[in-house]
């Protein structure tokens, strides 16, 4: 899609998601990851360069610092300590690959609805290539759709803004989940939140029981982990608490309302 291209289909007065789909690798999500993340930050760690110490809980890079959301990622990990862990929306594949190479004993999975998106993760990390898989989140859930005991998302979520998607895409996730969902957003893109809460007691999710807090990287990224059992991190039951010391978005929180509100959820029995 050319730039006019790309100018015109943000400016829409009712578009629907963040990008076209079939066009963001080469659009957008390649150059961010090359320009930005590669620039910035430790994108690729080799064998040996990230440790994780379970006394404290996180992880250390021997070399540049990794972005803070792939730290939170893989602490919440080692202190989780799940059997196996699938990414939703894998992208170019270097969480899932650093998630490997720390922790040999989990079995890593990732998907994208987007096969450059696929081709370019098999790519950077040939590796891989056997554990990735097409998947929608937002499509009616699959019984095909790899299992997990923790299912993550990062800057997925956050783009998905057309009808009542985004409630779709945290409903499946919960429901391939064995244990854990950790929710890795920009915070103030929805209500996560409040339409989490309302999905459950709506009865969308197929847990018995389901906790919710809120897990901190040691580099200051926040995330939201759901979780079957009790654990010892802070209880969520508002946005705002999420989204404490934040500077508001006034068109974000605008538009998360919007998409809050065109939710209808079921209702829960007597």
């Amino acid at each position: 899609m050319s730039l006019l291209g790309r100018w015109f289909y943000k400016s829409r007065k009712f578009y629907d998601d963040d990008f076209d789909w079939d066009t963001y690798t080469a659009d957008s999500y390649e150059r961010r990851l090359v320009g930005v993340v590669e620039r910035d930050h430790q994108a690729v760690a080799k064998a040996g360069e990230l440790s994780f110490d379970d006394a404290t809980g996180h992880v250390t890079s021997a070399v540049r610092p990794i972005h803070p959301n792939q730290q939170a990622i893989l602490e919440a990990i080692g202190q989780l300590k799940p059997l196996s862990v699938h990414e939703v929306g894998c992208g170019g594949g270097d969480h899932l690959a650093n998630g490997k190479a720390l922790y040999p004993n989990v079995a890593f999975s990732g998907a994208d609805r987007g096969q450059t998106q696929l081709d370019l993760a098999a790519k950077r990390h040939p590796e891989l290539a056997s554990d990735l898989s097409l998947q929608d989140i937002t499509m009616p859930f699959s019984r095909h759709w790899p299992r997990a005991d923790m299912v993550y998302s990062q800057t997925v979520l956050m783009h998905i803004h057309t009808a009542v998607s985004h409630f779709v895409g945290l409903a499946n996730m919960v429901n391939t989940a064995n244990r854990f969902v950790l929710i890795m957003e920009n915070q103030q893109c929805h209500n996560f939140v409040r339409d989490i809460q309302n999905l459950w007691n709506g009865g969308h999710f197929n847990w018995d029981t389901m906790h919710m807090y809120r897990f901190d990287g040691s580099t200051g990224a926040r995330t939201i982990l759901l979780s079957k059992e009790p654990r010892d991190y802070p209880v969520l039951t508002s946005d705002a608490q999420l989204r404490e010391g934040l500077k508001p978005s006034q068109r974000r929180l605008k538009r998360a309302d919007e998409d809050s509100a065109r939710g209808s959820f079921g209702i829960p029995p007597d």
